[in-house]
Order: structure tokens, then C-alpha cells, then sequence
């Protein structure tokens, strides 16, 4: 019997969800992409974008390295389902496909290359602070090193204070983050995120039918200050709206007051106003299914075409964020 291969290319957007951006709404679809710094472009499937090698790796005994990459699979094949019947019916999903919904929101917001990058930078940090703390003073090393040996550490006599006061002030070291740690500190908090985001009241927003379509990002949960102010704002802020685009034609809208109705039409500068969000947002791709989408810049609607040599998309990040 032939042995199962272990899947080593984890997507972190799952290609179902993509999927509702391409040109024929399915993962053998395509879209645009856009690289929002250099404004190169090109066109590709779901399975190409969004993508790490070993992403979701872990090493448990007596479980695959893909374990976990398949645990999300049924949550991801629920969301894909729900997001097709909103497709098909254009109404606000009922409390099953609402839950699968929230659930994908959440997993998104959590587990992304970009956050796990940024909290291993955090981490990192940390750990040259403590490094530098304990060769500050021979007698505190000496100290954590015999706490250490009778802990059971094997510390060999041969190292001594001074070489290891130059290995660490030279910074002679590399830290090592492996999957598994970033992965249970994603799911602690999508513990803790999912009941915020179910606190807000949410609304499904529809993209005309003759009008510009929702575009899509490599960091799809966009979250901002509903008077425009800046600053530091979570998905538990208050006086905050997010919107995540489901498909061309939906996104969802959550904020905590003064909500909108179940089900919104958007005009067309509502869906120039979202798509501007999803571009400032962006870490490194936008994706569309059109070889043009509308934006708002510089108080009206602009044209930001996909084609090669066109605009490029890092002034149109640049201007919207003014």
C-alpha cells in the first residue's frame, strides 16, 4: 500500500474562500493579483496565493506533521458551504452558517503569517532582554545556572561567565520559533476573540449587480474606527466597524452600535469605501477577479486597473491612507 504524502503547503486563506474571488467562482478559477508595493501583476488560482510551506506543522508523537492542517479543513469546507448558500440565496445566513462565519472571520484574524511574524519579533525580544539581564552580574548567572543544573539541566562546567557575557552581548545566536507554539497561541486567542466578535451585530452587505465588485486581500479582516480618528484599535474595540468580504457580491459588516440592517445594498461608493480598506490593509496581495476595481482616493472613486504596466498600487495604498 502506497504511503499518504504529508502536505507541507498550508494555506493560511483557505482556497474555498478564495475561490469566490476568481473569475469563475471556483478554486480552478483565477484572479488578478496585485503586489500592492511594487504594483507588479499577474493572474493565478487559489492555490498558488496565500500560501506557506509548513505553516500549521506540528511534531506530536503519534499524530502526522499535517494534523492540524487537516483539523481546520471541516471548519474551512463549513464556511465555503455557508458563503455559497449566501450566494445562492442573497440573505443574511441562518444561525448555523452565521456561527461557520464567525468562525472563519476569527480563524483568519488569528492565524496569519503577518501577526505570527510580529509576535515572534515581540518573543525575540524578549529573550535578548533576558539573555542581557543574566550576564549583567557574574553572581545572578552563576545563580540561574546552579538553579538550572538542579532542575535537571545539563550545563557543563567548562562554560564560563565572560565567554558567555561576549556570546550573548554579540548576539552570536540565532532564535528558532517552531509552528506549534505560534499555533497554541493562536488558538488560545481565537478562544477569546470568537465571543467578541459575536458581541457585534453584524450585517450582510450585497454589491450591486450591474456595479464594481468586492476585491479580496492576503489580510481580508479589516477593522476600522467608525469617526475616523487614528490610533491603536482591536476587534474588541468599541466605536469600531469590521468588514470582510465574503465573495464579489457579499462581505459581512460587524460593529457594536448602531447597527445596519440584516441585509444592506451597497451603492457603489460603499463598495469603493470597503475596497479602499482591503488595499490599506493589504500585507503584500490584492486580489480581484476583474481586471479593474473601484477605490475611494482623494474624496472620489478611482479606477485602479489590474493590467500590466498600469497604476501602481502602493500610491494608491499611499493616498487612501491620507
Amino acid at each position: 500500500m502506497k504511503k499518504k504524502s504529508t502536505a507541507r503547503r498550508h494555506h493560511y486563506l483557505p482556497q474555498s474562500y478564495l475561490a469566490r474571488f476568481t473569475d469563475k467562482g471556483t478554486k480552478e478559477g483565477q484572479f488578478f493579483v496585485l503586489e500592492v508595493e511594487s504594483g507588479r501583476t499577474f493572474r493565478t488560482s487559489p492555490k498558488n496565493v496565500a500560501v506557506e510551506l509548513d505553516f500549521n506543522r506540528v511534531d506530536i508523537d503519534g499524530h502526522p506533521p499535517d494534523v492540524i492542517e487537516k483539523a481546520f479543513s471541516p471548519l474551512e469546507q463549513e464556511a465555503g458551504q455557508a458563503i455559497a448558500n449566501i450566494a445562492a440565496t442573497g440573505r443574511f445566513p441562518n444561525d448555523e452558517d452565521y456561527n461557520s462565519i464567525l468562525n472563519l472571520i476569527c480563524l483568519i484574524a488569528v492565524r496569519n503569517p503577518f501577526l505570527r511574524k510580529s509576535f515572534n519579533r515581540a518573543r525575540a525580544q524578549t529573550i535578548h532582554i533576558i539573555g542581557d539581564l543574566l550576564v549583567s552580574d557574574e553572581k545572578l548567572f552563576d545563580h540561574h545556572v546552579q538553579k538550572a543544573r538542579e532542575n535537571g539541566e545539563n550545563i557543563p562546567d567548562s562554560i564560563l561567565f565572560e565567554e558567555m557575557k561576549r556570546f550573548i552581548d554579540e548576539r552570536n545566536y540565532e532564535i528558532e520559533f517552531f509552528p506549534e507554539g505560534n499555533l497554541r497561541v493562536e488558538l488560545n486567542t481565537f478562544d477569546k476573540i470568537l465571543p467578541i466578535l459575536g458581541e457585534r451585530t453584524w450585517s450582510l452587505v450585497i454589491a450591486p449587480s450591474d456595479g464594481p465588485g468586492f476585491i479580496c486581500s492576503d489580510h481580508p479582516v479589516t477593522i476600522n474606527w467608525k469617526s475616523g480618528r487614528k490610533g491603536h484599535i482591536g476587534l474588541g474595540s468599541r466605536e469600531s466597524e469590521v468588514f470582510f468580504p465574503l465573495s464579489r457580491r457579499a462581505g459581512f459588516y460587524g460593529t457594536f452600535e448602531d447597527p445596519l440592517k440584516k441585509v444592506v445594498h451597497a451603492k457603489q461608493g460603499n463598495v469603493a469605501t470597503m475596497n479602499r480598506r482591503l488595499v490599506f490593509n493589504a500585507e503584500r496581495h490584492v486580489f480581484s477577479s476583474q481586471k479593474s476595481f473601484v477605490m475611494w482616493i482623494d474624496g472620489e472613486i478611482k479606477t485602479i486597473n489590474c493590467g500590466y504596466n498600469q497604476a501602481n498600487p502602493s500610491d494608491a495604498k499611499s493616498r487612501a491612507a491620507d
